[in-house]
This record gives C-alpha cells, sequence and structure tokens, in this order.
C-alpha cells in the first residue's frame, strides 16, 4: 500500500445556500472533529468571493481543506459523509481533491 499522501480539496457551494450552510455549521464543525483529532483533516476553512472589508461579512463561496488519506477515493468518501454535502451545501460535482506536497509541516 501507498504512504499517505497529502490532498489540498476545493469545494464550491450552491448557489444561493449561505443560509443553510450556517444553519448546519455548528454541526459540521462538531462532526468533523474526530476526523481532525485522527489527522485525516489537517487545514480547513471557508473560501471567499473576495477579500473581508472591514465592518462586511465574509462572503463566503466554498470550502477548503487539506487531507491526509491513501487515496483521493478515500478523501471523496469523507466528503460526501459530511453535512455539508448531505444537507446540500456543497456542490460536489464542481469539488475537486488534488495530490499535493506541502512544503510547510502541519
Amino acid at each position: 500500500m501507498a504512504s499517505k499522501q497529502e490532498w489540498m480539496v476545493i469545494l464550491p457551494d450552491k448557489p444561493n445556500c449561505l443560509a443553510a450552510r450556517m444553519k448546519v455549521r455548528p454541526d459540521h464543525l462538531a462532526n468533523l472533529k474526530p476526523n481532525v483529532e485522527s489527522g485525516f483533516w489537517v487545514m480547513g476553512g471557508a473560501s471567499l468571493d473576495e477579500p473581508v472589508k472591514e465592518g462586511e461579512a465574509a462572503k463566503i463561496n466554498g470550502s477548503v481543506m487539506m487531507a491526509v488519506a491513501d487515496t483521493k477515493e478515500e478523501v471523496m468518501q469523507k466528503i460526501k459523509e459530511d453535512l455539508y454535502y448531505t444537507s446540500g451545501v456543497w456542490d460536489v460535482e464542481k469539488a475537486c481533491a488534488i495530490d499535493a506536497l506541502l512544503g510547510m509541516p502541519h
């Protein structure tokens, strides 16, 4: 079996789903915790339309995450188990998992 690889994951949101995203966000974050503690997810957060301007809310358009896994299929399976996927927030048809090699430790 090959050694674990790092995967940069880009997950755009479906149009007009910010309210749905924010509604399930607390449970999404809580459900991620075991996979963060195991080292599967090593980085994650929101992707934005533009830099946040002082006094304005972030214009979230999706998620970016870094995974450590044996295969791309394993990464995609974890995505399909995520609450943002099952609640229809992420546009998985446009999702991208790119094999990466980080230059800085995590």
